[in-house]
């Protein structure tokens, strides 16, 4: 009985031996493993490696400050680019904050639940072409505390205020104060941007004020599904659509906006100018060397027809024409619509229709190729109004009726800065023949010669084959 009791002691202490031996090792290694990972990254050499890693990352060279560790958080004053950095950016990141998750160190896995940076500046860089020296490849495998671990992983990263100075780089755009959420991972990254402002290469567009923004980037497509802006004047402008880089890129996407700025706050091609604000949209189909294509709608909002640079000629002289002075002083137009495509190098403008009812209508298309001008507009006066304009043109202007107008045909020619047209040379001509036709008929009657056998009339059919109507 004795010599029994003695042995099942023994197994007992055998099988529970082991037990509390392996229950020691954990907690040892729960104890202990964190410990000797924490020692690790607060040492140099994790902050070297670090500091090599993310300038790779980020096409620099720079160094991350000291690391300052507590408990199982740790901060950094931050990491900055070298003076005269080789390039594309030079980076400025302050306050960098996180954690790391002791759990998951028993699975040798480090993870940083969320990283705070509390300011991240982007500037071009001063050296952009110089290439980044290689980093030369360990001659030997990671040895001690590195290579516990097997895997890092990243929850989420907050950005306080990203800024980005304008320059050649940026095409003269910059941003700043944006705040940027991000949950990395392998196959996918989410991102949403807030608040901050555009700045922009255009005084005459201004700063813009980012609302909001989201998408998420799976390698290589940055796929945008939001993004609202607003202007200091009160428009507003929505995007969605995705990028992929790489040899050939690609993009497609659409924009539309709202009570938007115009270029110098007006539109025109020399035959008057319509000071207005614009909405409507744009569709991206694709990228092509040299520059995207699309295709569009645009309606402009609080316009208004009035005379401008180039056009105070065409204008007053319709208005002396017509006695009406609203050809001189301006009036609002009630309709101003158009259709425009793009592709690289050349800009489609057509369907333009332009309406101040009871006045003036315009109808037609223009081209825009680099920053030559081309197109014709059919120009549309009032019943009334046109027809005394082709009373005193003698009939060779505007003659054709189209829903209560008379329009006529005006060939646009020139480039984007000196437009020209024919509209005022074809009126002036006209009028000077139908003048000479006139006078030619008066002095016939006068003298009571109009046979062309006799000096006085064949001197008058002379005059008027010189200045006889324009070939239609």
């Amino acid at each position: 009985m004795g010599a029994g009791s003695s042995k099942g002691r023994i197994w007992l202490w055998l099988l529970v031996v082991p037990v509390l031996a392996l229950v020691l090792l954990g907690l040892a290694g729960f104890l202990i493993l964190p410990g000797i990972v924490q020692k690790w990254l607060g040492g140099d050499d994790f902050r070297m490696l670090a500091s090599r890693q993310l300038s790779t990352f980020l096409q620099t060279e720079g160094e991350l400050e000291p690391l300052q560790w507590s408990s199982f958080t740790v901060s950094s004053a931050g990491f900055a680019s070298r003076p005269n950095a080789p390039g594309p950016w030079v980076w400025e990141i302050r306050d960098i904050r996180t954690g790391i998750s002791p759990r998951l160190l028993l699975d040798r896995i480090l993870r940083f639940p969320e990283i705070n940076i509390g300011s991240l500046r982007l500037a071009p860089g001063t050296r952009p072409g110089v290439a980044l020296p290689e980093t030369p490849a360990p001659a030997t495998a990671p040895s001690g505390s590195a290579a516990l671990l097997r895997e890092v992983q990243v929850g989420s990263v907050e950005i306080g205020s990203l800024r980005v100075d304008p320059g050649t780089a940026t095409s003269g755009w910059g941003v700043r104060g944006i705040r940027i959420s991000a949950q990395p991972n392998p196959s996918k990254t989410d991102f949403q941007l807030q608040g901050g402002e555009i700045i922009t290469p255009f005084p005459w567009l201004g700063l813009l004020q980012l609302e909001s923004a989201n998408g998420h980037y799976i390698p290589p497509t940055l796929q945008l599904a939001s993004l609202r802006v607003t202007s200091s004047q009160g428009g507003e402008l929505r995007l969605v659509g995705e990028y992929a880089g790489g040899p050939v890129p690609r993009a497609q996407g659409k924009v539309s906006w709202e009570n938007w700025s115009i270029p110098g706050g007006k539109i025109g091609v020399g035959l008057f100018e319509i000071p207005a604000r614009m909405s409507g949209e744009f569709v991206l189909q694709e990228l092509r060397p040299g520059g995207p294509v699309g295709q569009g709608q645009v309606r402009l909002v609080g316009a208004r027809l009035q005379p401008g640079q180039g056009s105070q000629t065409i204008l007053g002289l319709l208005g002396v024409l017509t006695g009406d002075t609203r050809l001189q002083q301006g009036a609002p137009l009630t309709t101003a619509t158009a259709q425009w495509s793009m592709q690289p190098g050349l800009y489609d403008v057509n369907r333009i229709v332009a309406e101040a009812p009871g006045l003036i209508r315009t109808i037609g298309q223009v081209r825009v190729t680099g920053n030559n001008l081309s197109g014709q507009i059919q120009l549309g006066l009032e019943r009334g109004l046109g027809a005394k304009v082709n009373g005193l043109t003698g009939g060779e202007c505007f003659r054709r009726e189209e829903n209560g107008y008379l329009y006529e045909t005006i060939n646009l020619s020139g480039t984007l800065d000196r437009p020209q047209n024919d509209l005022e040379r074809k009126l002036t001509a006209a009028m000077t023949r139908t003048a000479v036709r006139t006078g030619v008929d008066i002095l016939q009657k006068a003298t009571g010669n109009t046979d062309p056998n006799t000096p006085a009339g064949a001197a008058g059919q002379v005059l008027k084959s010189l200045f006889g109507p324009a070939g239609r």
